[in-house]
């Protein structure tokens, strides 16, 4: 007599893992060994500061996200950490920074010479 499995000695196998079709989960390691390197802190602080010296403070933050950017950058380079691009955000954020704040103050040069 067949049982529900459809076998005729009474022993019904278990499905395999996973589901039908699915086999062996292949083994972990694909990809970067070791994953790849966090951002250093330099990086990440180098972004922020140039976000908020576009926004907030556009003479003393750029500069400091200039040199944070590069000093980050070239850890990065080196690879002793991640987060170039944050590095490179920085830098890029802290020439912009810098020549807004350039342009402010010959605009107000400007402005003050022509009101005398």
């Amino acid at each position: 007599m067949a049982d529900q499995s459809g076998t005729t000695g009474g022993t019904a196998q278990a499905p395999a893992p996973g589901g039908p079709g699915y086999g062996v989960q292949p083994p972990a390691g694909y990809g970067y060994p070791g994953g790849a390197p966090l951002p250093s802190g330099k990086a990440t602080a180098s972004m922020v500061l140039g976000i908020l010296g576009l926004v907030l403070i556009p003479i003393i933050l750029p500069i400091i996200a200039l040199c944070l950017g590069i000093s980050a950058k070239r850890m990065a380079d080196r690879g002793q950490g991640g987060g170039r691009g944050q590095a490179v955000a920085g830098i890029v954020m802290g020439w912009i920074g810098i020549a807004f704040a350039l342009l402010g103050v010959t605009v107000a040069t400007i402005q003050g010479i022509s009101a005398m």
